[in-house]
């Protein structure tokens, strides 16, 4: 009898509880598998935002190394040029040393504070620029900053300035600033968003930039 009572037992296949026990780790497993996912996910978008900010960063650099181009040794005296009048964003240094600036928006350089997903630069008005057609500030992704201050004044024609970019996008989750404008509005404080850092991811460069000297 007991032999037939396991038999039969075995027969019948699996009891609700078993079942139920079943979909329930086979649920667990699944949802692991899409926290992992979402984290991956997270990782790929932080990690192309990352190499985006860089590569604006870098360009910013060389921008300013362009804009040292035409900082001629002032001892020059035809067609002389000098850090005020013949720069477009180092000249910044008399007048915000040491201060994070929104740096403007160029035309003859089609180059600016603001760039889209793709690091684009967008225009200040939209209607320029390299970061599609009818792009606004609104929709800027990236915004960067510079910092300029003296390492040797240029008084005796021989002039070096420090040139530190930083370039901030919003974290995931977190919208506008801490004023209430968009990423990249001229209205953002420098300040303000230095001190947000639980707000902002940022990317910081930093390089000399020389005055050039006359031939």
């Amino acid at each position: 009898m007991t032999a037939r009572r396991i038999q039969h037992a075995r027969a019948r296949g699996y009891t609700v509880v078993e079942l139920m026990m079943a979909l329930t780790i086979l649920a667990i497993g699944v949802s692991g598998i899409i926290a992992m996912e979402k984290v991956t996910v997270a990782a790929n978008q932080h990690a192309k935002s990352l190499a985006v900010a860089s590569r604006i960063a870098e360009a910013w650099q060389e921008q300013l190394a362009a804009d040292a181009a035409q900082w001629n040794h002032p001892s020059e005296k035809q067609n002389k040029r000098d850090l005020d009048s013949d720069t477009t964003w180092l000249k910044l240094v008399d007048s915000n040393p040491g201060k994070w600036v929104r740096p403007q928006w160029s035309t003859a350089r089609q180059f600016g504070a603001a760039f889209d997903a793709l690091g684009n630069p967008i225009s200040e008005s939209g209607a320029s620029g390299t970061g599609g057609a009818g792009a606004t500030l609104s929709q800027a992704v990236f915004c960067a900053n510079i910092r300029l201050d003296w390492l040797y004044p240029d008084t005796a024609g021989n002039g070096l300035i420090r040139a530190q970019v930083r370039v901030f996008w919003v974290r995931e989750g977190m919208g506008g600033t801490v004023n209430g404008k968009s990423v990249c509005d001229p209205g953002a404080s420098p300040t303000n968003i230095g001190q947000a850092v639980t707000r902002y991811h940022f990317v910081y460069q930093t390089a000399a930039v020389k005055q050039q000297t006359a031939i």
